[in-house]
């Protein structure tokens, strides 16, 4: 699981993918209880911003929610279902009273027009509403340093691009389908010139 969003590396089990995890009660179990917990961290994602929020309460609160994460983690390697039920429900009163403290120290959540996400695999983006936005954020706001900033503009440039149109059909053909995991390319095993005359 990554730091900020608590979100574990896990895909839901599939009849076709996986059949064996798809009839497996326990898997399933962990994974929809660990559910609430994932919309409650990608709440306070949006709002505050990757990887900040720990940061802005104090040493004892954050303290305190490390070792509920740790204890999290420890009950998803075990597959332990009771168990995680138990510790995502503290976790989510973990995410509100950060929220809360964060507030009551006077410390102030994003702008509604800059959104940002912590992947499952820790990997930080903010989403601006314009490329004017992403500039003024980068420049003005130092809860985006060390963060990938991204106009919709430069999204939609991106998924535009020939290696996304496979991408593109299949979320027009199956609107509600989510994008779970991608893979890096592999280069191309380089050509040996052993034999070669020339």
């Amino acid at each position: 699981m990554n730091e900020m969003a608590t979100k574990t590396e896990r895909r839901r089990p599939d009849i076709f993918t996986d059949p064996e995890a798809h009839t497996d009660s326990t898997r399933d179990a962990i994974h929809h209880a660990l559910l609430p917990l994932d919309r409650a961290a990608s709440e306070m994602e949006f709002k505050w911003g990757c990887e900040r929020l720990p940061s802005l309460v104090s040493p004892a609160t954050a303290a305190l929610f490390g070792s509920a994460k740790a204890k999290l983690d420890a009950a998803i390697q075990v597959n332990d279902p009771q168990e995680v039920v138990r510790r995502a429900a503290v976790m989510i009163k973990g995410w509100a009273k950060m929220d809360l403290e964060a507030t009551e120290r006077g410390h102030k959540a994003l702008s509604p027009d800059i959104w940002c996400c912590v992947t499952s695999t820790g990997f930080n983006v903010a989403i601006a509403r314009s490329n004017a936005d992403a500039i003024k954020s980068i420049r003005t706001d130092d809860r985006m340093e060390g963060v990938a900033v991204y106009s919709l503009d430069e999204i939609g440039r991106i998924l535009e691009a020939e290696s996304y149109r496979l991408l593109d059909t299949v979320k027009k053909t199956f609107p509600e389908a989510k994008v779970m995991k991608t893979r890096k390319k592999k280069a191309p095993t380089p050509l040996s010139d052993d034999g070669v005359p020339f």
